[in-house]
């Protein structure tokens, strides 16, 4: 891994670690101070949200991405062409969720959810910069915006304000570093101009090209949120808010992984030759695994005595899907190398086929584990979805590259294990 990229993933991380203190110090604060119960129904309408953004941004994370890495001003043009069709679509697919909710007790913090996301997915700028290996203007932009977000927490909840002024801090927390972000874009990268036509040809690219990313983005949204919706429905609200701390705490880590992943994979799309696309998408997953199993050893040591502590004997039931989604986040990390590496075949169409099977198994399995062992088979059926996702369903695209991949992957680690 070259100079560059690695200088560019611990920019990446340096950010993540101030989300870290902000976990511990704030969240945890917050979540004692309100209690399961609301922070429930605070993480259910957040991923209400999170999965209109995603269906909204049409794909266009993974074609900004690519497009980038190839040519910098097309993938500028693209940014700037898109960014009314994906408010847009925000915007219809939101209405039916905020009239349905309208007389719910919980409504402030599905407002606060749904302006949050939508700052979200209208903030396609922070692509530009990782893709553009310059993560540093993201960092110093995000770890403004999450100071900013994260002391208006703490003053809430150490001043004991009403849990209705969480709004303010849930808004500000992505509405910050998209202000910045769009501010710094247009007066340094924006130059470049659009005609009417080219903002058509711009929106139809992503329209065709985004269709597949989109089914696979719900999918992968809907089986890893399926959970949450599940234990609301057949749980309630206090379940969902324990769960959605082991489900943060178990997620807290992965910036390590996708900061190398993100940083690495510029040089994998721009290489030509498969061969070596392969060998390098193979040592990137040996990095993922070894990186993962020290942060899974640690969690199983510490985290009962970390939720303890910090969240307080209400949380505790969070300790055991903890660590079942801590190896969750390592295969959905490797599940998002592969992802990418069948888009470098252009797997469009493959993806989008596989996402429907994914989704449907999504359901059944989380239904029915969900049932029987309540938040523990939550974590249970992410972790299999996770793994099935990974590798039977990978290994029908293009007569097993994914498969090949993955047997070199086993390969690397033992001559690694064994340097």
């Amino acid at each position: 891994m070259n100079r560059r990229i690695l200088n560019n993933s611990f920019w990446m991380m340096a950010e993540k670690i101030i989300s870290i203190f902000g976990l511990i110090f704030v969240t945890s604060f917050v979540a004692k101070y309100v209690g399961p119960s609301i922070y429930g129904d605070i993480a259910l309408s957040l991923s209400i949200f999170q999965l209109i953004q995603i269906v909204s941004l049409m794909g266009s994370d993974v074609i900004i991405f690519k497009r980038i890495s190839k040519n910098i001003n097309s993938g500028v043009s693209l940014i700037k062409a898109t960014g009314r069709i994906r408010l847009l679509i925000y915007l219809i697919l939101s209405a039916p969720v905020l009239i349905y909710f309208f007389s719910s007790s919980g409504y402030i913090y599905i407002l606060a959810s749904f302006l949050s996301c939508m700052f979200l997915s209208l903030d396609v700028y922070a692509i530009y910069y990782d893709a553009c290996l310059r993560s540093k203007v993201n960092t110093i932009i995000n770890i403004f915006g999450l100071i900013f977000s994260l002391g208006i927490r703490w003053a809430i909840a150490f001043f004991k304000y009403p849990a209705e002024w969480l709004f303010v801090p849930i808004v500000l927390t992505s509405f910050v570093p998209f202000l910045c972000r769009f501010i710094f874009f247009q007066l340094y990268e924006g130059a470049v101009k659009l005609t009417k036509k080219k903002k058509g040809l711009y929106t139809k690219h992503l329209l065709s090209s985004g269709s597949a990313f989109v089914l696979t983005s719900i999918s992968v949204a809907l089986y890893t949120r399926m959970s949450i919706f599940l234990l609301g429905y057949l749980q309630g609200k206090d379940v969902v808010g324990i769960f959605s701390i082991a489900a943060t705490l178990a997620t807290s880590w992965s910036f390590i992984l996708y900061a190398f992943i993100t940083s690495s994979l510029p040089s994998i799309f721009s290489e030509k030759d498969k061969l070596l696309a392969e060998k390098k998408t193979a040592n990137l997953n040996v990095l993922i695994i070894m990186m993962s199993f020290g942060v899974i050893f640690l969690a199983i040591i510490l985290a009962k005595k970390f939720i303890l502590y910090f969240y307080g004997v209400e949380y505790t039931d969070a300790f055991y899907p903890l660590v079942i989604l801590c190896f969750s986040t390592m295969l959905s990390a490797l599940g998002a190398i592969a992802a990418r590496y069948i888009a470098y075949f252009s797997g469009y169409s493959f993806l989008s086929k596989k996402t429907l099977v994914v989704t449907m198994l999504s359901v059944i399995l989380n239904y029915l584990f969900i049932y029987k062992w309540g938040m523990l088979g939550a974590a249970v059926s992410t972790l299999l979805v996770e793994l099935f996702s990974l590798t039977i369903l990978n290994y029908f695209f293009a007569r097993g590259v994914v498969y090949k991949l993955h047997k070199r992957t086993v390969v690397y680690g033992i001559k690694f294990k064994f340097k």
